[in-house]
């Protein structure tokens, strides 16, 4: 956004974070497939700081705020390093106003400069709601396009909190028109798809799960590169291919899915293509047309609620576009519609592995021998809607 020099404290190369993630396991698995320790590994928060950190290096205008996140590394550790990297006025605390979080950041992206905010919980955006439902999505359309809004603000989405901190509302701005929301769960996607958040000039919300901060990079073998690379936003990946069934997700769900994939692939014979969304909107529904074609099915699933979740546009979408190809309709799988219960009952709210699995069997594909553990049956379905659960 500027040519000056970047304002920064020491040379990139020679700061600790970045030393110590370049002696990082860019792979999750030795050359026998046995996982390297924690310690080891190139993780998700490495893959967001990799690209904040190189952009701090470009980008003199480049500027982050947020709740603790000098300092104290931020709330979970994806800023570490850049305190010793930057000065105040690059990166610094904020109050715990997340308004005025949001806020500045729009006027601060109005008058030419790009910003990243963070919101530490996805909850809190509605603390925010105005600001980033009306004056970050809206203000270059309403300029038509005389204003820029490089705005990307990262979501953390919790697992563990309870009601007030643990809710996946990727729906929420997916809703809202000018906004450009994206979901990784992996370092590579984690780097790729933020230096793409942080090379243009719309507002983007950049979803985070809390849950997969430490989560190494298990499905490109060749490791995270090293240098720049960009994920184009709307295209989804292909984590495992299968002729039966479809699964398409969006966040941690993925793992979940992969999870299921194996019970049912080693355990019943059934291969299943998992799909990992990656971005939300925009989103190019081509390679999952071009999966349902070949499986004739498809369930998605998420850790949104399954009531108002994105997946159900997706899933309308996918019938309109694949109808002459599905031999059931598409089936969603999110959270129940509760409000998020206490961490012990994680696995009673959030989708399991069996979810998905009884999803497949009672909704679009019997499974012989396999005892469904939840009900997905229409009466089911119906009487809890009946109940607004």
């Amino acid at each position: 956004m500027d040519d000056r020099e970047c304002e920064v404290r020491e040379a990139k190369e020679d700061n600790e974070r970045v030393k110590k993630i370049a002696r990082s396991k860019r792979y999750a698995f030795d050359e026998n497939g046995k996982p390297y320790p924690k310690a080891k590994l190139y993780s998700v928060r490495d893959g967001l700081f990799e690209a904040i950190m190189d952009k701090y290096y470009e980008d003199p205008t480049l500027i982050a705020y947020g709740e603790d996140v000098r300092d104290w590394n931020g709330a979970f550790a994806v800023y570490r390093g850049l305190t010793e990297a930057l000065p105040y006025h690059r990166l610094f605390n904020s109050p715990i106003a997340e308004s005025a979080i949001v806020g500045s950041a729009v006027g601060y992206a109005m008058a030419g400069g790009r910003v990243i905010a963070e919101l530490m919980y996805a909850d809190f955006i509605v603390c925010s709601g105005d600001e980033v439902f009306n004056q970050m999505a809206k203000w270059q359309g309403m300029s038509a396009g005389a204003l820029n809004m490089p705005v990307v603000l990262r979501v953390p989405v919790g697992f563990k909190y309870g009601a007030q901190h643990s809710q996946d509302w990727t729906g929420l701005c997916a809703h809202v028109p000018g906004l450009k929301v994206v979901y990784p769960v992996t370092p590579y996607d984690a780097k790729g798809l933020m230096n793409t958040a942080l090379k243009g000039t719309d507002p983007v919300c950049f979803f985070e799960s809390q849950q997969l901060y430490d989560k190494g990079e298990e499905f490109v073998k060749e490791g995270v590169p090293e240098g720049y690379y960009e994920i184009p936003f709307g295209e989804p990946a292909v984590r495992t291919e299968g002729k039966d069934v479809t699964i398409l997700t969006i966040g941690a769900t993925l793992y979940t899915a992969m999870a299921a994939e194996k019970i049912l692939r080693e355990e019943y014979g059934i291969t299943a293509e998992v799909i990992d969304a990656r971005s939300v909107v925009p989103f190019n529904y081509e390679k999952v047309i071009e999966s349902v074609k070949k499986t004739g099915r498809i369930v998605l699933a998420s850790d949104a609620v399954a009531r108002g979740n994105i997946l159900n546009d997706m899933a309308q979408n996918i019938t309109n576009l694949a109808f002459d190809y599905l031999d059931a309709p598409p089936v969603v799988v999110g959270s129940q519609n509760w409000i998020t219960p206490a961490a012990e009952y994680n696995e009673q709210f959030y989708p399991q592995p069996s979810w998905i699995i009884d999803a497949i069997h009672e909704r679009i594909l019997p499974i012989p021998g396999y005892v469904a553990k939840h009900s997905y049956t229409n009466e089911e379905l119906l009487r809890k809607a009946k109940k607004g659960v």
